[in-house]
């Protein structure tokens, strides 16, 4: 699945203009459609069989890959502190607004994590606030004081202005505070400078999300077989070690998983890692993953190597398998047309 990319209601007429991209059409074109309108998360919990886990807020499932478990705990009598997934963006600033593109959703290594989180906890004692790093390269923050409130995914809005976005009132003024106080700070914070120095983007925010939805501690189950999980999600993570697995790196290409004599998997890849150079567009990118991944696994499917195959993109899971390649009667689509 493609994980940050979610077409805007006013470019979704253009999604066939884009160039040939033969593996998104082909599965398009032969395989079955349905509309996910609770997002990929809610399906791939029916497949790990933790359909207890529908309608928890993603932070509580993303808890699980803490590496050092902690909890969030009431003290006298008070609410617990909520918790957020903050993730590393890159932001623009232009003459309308904030703006991410594709390139902004940052993904840190663990030195860099290690330095943030320790820079956070000098620099904020009085908030006792904490940012506690997870393995997929996002963090936890902990926010005593402040109300959980329903903040989008910013994956979700990828190629967006983001200012509308963050919630407005009364209620949200704390948090509101609490972000413009972290921005600041991580502008001149020494990180941003060896990243700038390596060419990387500088965090020019952490954006959080995913506290909104029931709060409850996830009980893990003992340790059952699941699809192989690759790719970089807090969420994604979580549920799996919840199930006493853990999340794998993504492949570069299909070839290594089907070399690997892979029963099944679960294969999260992001658009914005496929821009590698400034030039790049968001077709060069689409172009990237459809010929090291959706074509190679439509040839497989032919081959006989893989029984079935289901891509989601923007919200479409599209599911085939060998025998739905001779409805030849079904007209081709374009581009991204059959995922809007």
């Amino acid at each position: 699945m493609v994980q940050d990319l979610y077409l805007p209601r006013e470019l979704r007429g253009s999604a066939a203009a884009l160039p040939d991209l033969p593996g998104f059409e082909q599965l398009a074109r032969f395989g079955r459609h349905a509309r996910l309108p609770r997002g990929w998360r809610e399906q791939l919990l029916h497949s790990a069989g933790r359909m207890d886990l529908e309608g928890v807020a993603p932070v509580c499932i993303a808890a699980a890959g803490l590496r050092t478990a902690r909890v969030a705990e009431s003290v006298d009598g008070e609410q617990p502190a909520a918790r957020w997934i903050a993730t590393p963006l890159h932001l623009r600033a232009h003459l309308r607004g904030v703006f991410l593109d594709q390139r902004g959703l940052l993904r840190l290594t663990e030195a860099e994590q290690a330095q943030l989180s320790a820079e956070f906890a000098r620099s904020f004692p009085a908030s006792a606030c904490a940012l506690l790093p997870l393995p997929s390269g996002e963090f936890l923050l902990d926010t005593p004081g402040i109300a959980p409130l329903a903040t989008p995914e910013p994956a979700r809005y990828a190629g967006c202005e983001l200012d509308e976005l963050m919630p407005a009132g009364p209620a949200a003024v704390p948090l509101r505070r609490l972000l413009g106080e972290i921005e600041m700070w991580l502008h001149a914070l020494p990180l941003n400078e060896a990243r700038r120095q390596r060419g990387a983007a500088p965090v020019s925010a952490l954006w959080p999300w995913g506290a909104s939805g029931r709060i409850v501690c996830p009980a893990p189950e003992p340790a059952r077989r699941l699809p192989l999980a690759c790719g970089r999600d807090a969420w994604l993570e979580g549920l799996w070690r919840l199930q006493g697995s853990a999340v794998q790196s993504a492949p570069q290409r299909l070839e290594e998983l089907l070399a690997a004599g892979v029963q099944a998997g679960v294969l999260l890849v992001e658009l914005g890692g496929e821009l590698r150079e400034d030039s790049d567009t968001t077709a060069d990118a689409l172009r990237r993953i459809d010929e090291r991944l959706v074509s190679p696994a439509l040839a497989a499917l032919r081959r006989g190597t893989l029984e079935r195959l289901s891509l989601i993109v923007n919200d479409v899971c599209v599911r085939i398998q060998r025998a739905s390649l001779r409805r030849f009667w079904r007209r081709p689509r374009r581009g991204l047309a059959g995922f809007v």
